[in-house]
């Protein structure tokens, strides 16, 4: 929902008569809020389940009340330091002087980032119709609050104060639930476990996610042009199927391989499988009408984005592969983390190399052979270290098929 909601939003933008300079300038407010929350709430949040589930049913609703307190008190730094900090914040990570209407989307990242537990909440508690019917209401009205006023000729600002008013209403419902389940209770002692606990994710996903966020800085950095960077925003974006299916699937698998691990190897093998005869062929569909789809879907103004989003579609073929959930399920959290550090690196590298010779494709071309280098290293990492082999867990056969042949169909349709 939450993918579909950002896509949806993008497309009715782009069909909404705004220029390409305004659509620029909220795909840069976008990004700034994307690297205000990456490096540290997904962390965060991946952390709750293991912790909770460790504790006793009265600590559990006094943790679920600190969770709340620690993520509003971050929201509230992290907002803080933006707004504070916008005259070199917003040049330094995007390329441009200024973003117009900051302090109303600092206002609205504020009540998004501080309402963030609320869907682990649900989750933890078994109530799936509520979880649902959460991300329904708030990804639905996410879309009607931001495109109705442009529509009705308010403008980007009034999609932008009303969601900051949506996020007000997420805030107080989120209070509501906090003081139903949870025990209004300082636990010091159950914040602090439940932050080291959570530091190496944080710190994993701080590295992978700053491999994303570089792309956008350095397209900004780069041409330093508003129109130019929401033709990269619009095709810099990978299959968002197969991210959300590869990584679900790969977290539901870690507590499995860890306790039985040749039956859980034995799964993620029969499970990698399926979502191969799901996600392969998805995605080369998608590359042969991507150039038709483009500016039908969003306008004709961003049919150049087309090529830039069938290269990002090869990553689907590093996405299914799961290196990760079996070196995690093993404990060696760190050795993702140095492979991420060196992943990190080689990006940056790459990057400034390649968008030099082929501009925006080569931005592309820099983050698939990224991404294909942290997989190869860890299968490495197993294979060497661990004596895990790859056919244990990977069909490795049916993986190179579905490889080849969608190498040979962005062969075929690219220009």
């Amino acid at each position: 929902m939450r993918l579909g909601s950002v896509v949806l939003t993008s497309i009715l933008l782009a069909k909404s008569g705004m220029g390409m300079s305004e659509i620029g300038a909220w795909e840069a407010l976008l990004y700034l809020g994307s690297m205000a929350a990456f490096f540290w709430a997904n962390g965060l949040l991946q952390g709750i389940p293991t912790v909770y589930a460790r504790l006793g049913n009265p600590e559990r609703a006094a943790f679920l009340f600190n969770i709340f307190l620690a993520f509003a008190a971050m929201a509230l730094f992290v907002v803080s330091v933006i707004l504070l900090g916008q005259q070199w914040i917003v040049p330094a990570f995007t390329g441009l002087e200024r973003v117009p209407f900051l302090d109303w989307f600092g206002l609205y990242l504020f009540f998004n980032l501080a309402t963030l537990p609320v869907e682990y909440v649900y989750l933890l508690r078994e109530k799936p119709a509520a979880l649902l019917g959460w991300g329904s209401v708030s990804f639905g009205l996410y879309v009607v609050a931001l495109v109705a006023p442009v529509l009705t000729g308010f403008g980007l600002e009034g999609g932008i104060r009303c969601l900051a008013g949506l996020g007000l209403l997420r805030f107080l419902w989120a209070v509501w639930l906090v003081f139903r389940v949870g025990a209004w209770v300082w636990r010091p002692d159950l914040l602090g476990n439940y932050l080291r606990f959570s530091m190496p994710l944080v710190l994993n996903l701080l590295v992978g996610n700053l491999v994303l966020l570089f792309d956008n800085w350095l397209v900004g950095w780069y041409f330093q042009d508003e129109a130019v960077f929401a033709v990269f925003r619009y095709g810099s974006r990978e299959f968002p199927v197969a991210t959300a299916l590869a990584t679900a699937l790969g977290t539901a698998l870690v507590a499995q391989i860890a306790t039985q691990e040749s039956t859980g190897l034995a799964e993620l093998r029969h499970r990698t499988r399926r979502l191969f005869h799901l996600l392969f062929p998805m995605t080369i569909l998608l590359l042969f009408l991507s150039e038709k789809l483009f500016p039908v879907v969003f306008n004709p103004e961003f049919v150049a984005a087309a090529p830039l989003f069938n290269i990002y579609l090869l990553l689907t073929a590093s996405r299914v592969l799961l290196p990760n959930a079996v070196v995690l399920a093993k404990g060696h959290s760190r050795v993702i983390l140095r492979v991420g550090l060196i992943e990190l690196a080689l990006k940056v590298g790459l990057g400034f190399l390649f968008i030099n010779w082929w501009g925006l494709a080569g931005v592309a071309w820099s983050a698939v052979l990224a991404f294909f280098w942290e997989k190869i290293a860890l299968i490495w990492y197993l294979e060497k270290r661990l004596e895990i082999r790859t056919g244990d867990w990977l069909d490795v056969r049916l993986y190179a098929v579905y490889t080849a042949v969608l190498v040979l169909a962005w062969v075929v349709v690219a220009p």
